[in-house]
């Protein structure tokens, strides 16, 4: 799948070629979608931030900066602080399932 116009100056085209942008990530044991799929999407513009995921706790949303490369955190209870996850929402989702990764 093709990055959608709107969505170009966010460094994403990982999340859209692979299945998370048809069908997300659905963890069943936190009962949250992970990875959200694309029709629930959403940016944050005044951030500069585009949201795929969640982990379900502390208005925290995981997703991309626009100009920074690699998969964030984006953490609104803490002053609006970024936290860098992995370099692509694969690498990070297997670093999050091993343990190696937390918010």
């Amino acid at each position: 799948m093709d990055v959608p116009e709107q969505w170009r100056g966010y460094p994403c085209e990982d999340y859209f070629s692979s299945p998370f942008a048809a069908g997300g990530y659905w963890d069943e044991l936190a009962e949250v979608w992970l990875i959200e799929p694309v029709d629930r999407l959403e940016e944050e513009a005044e951030a500069e931030f585009l949201q795929v995921g969640r982990p379900g706790v502390d208005s925290i949303g995981f997703g991309y900066r626009k100009r920074h490369s690699g998969f964030w955190a984006f953490h609104r209870m803490v002053e609006e602080e970024f936290q860098y996850l992995a370099p692509t929402v694969n690498e990070f989702i297997a670093g999050w399932y091993a343990g190696e990764i937390t918010v």
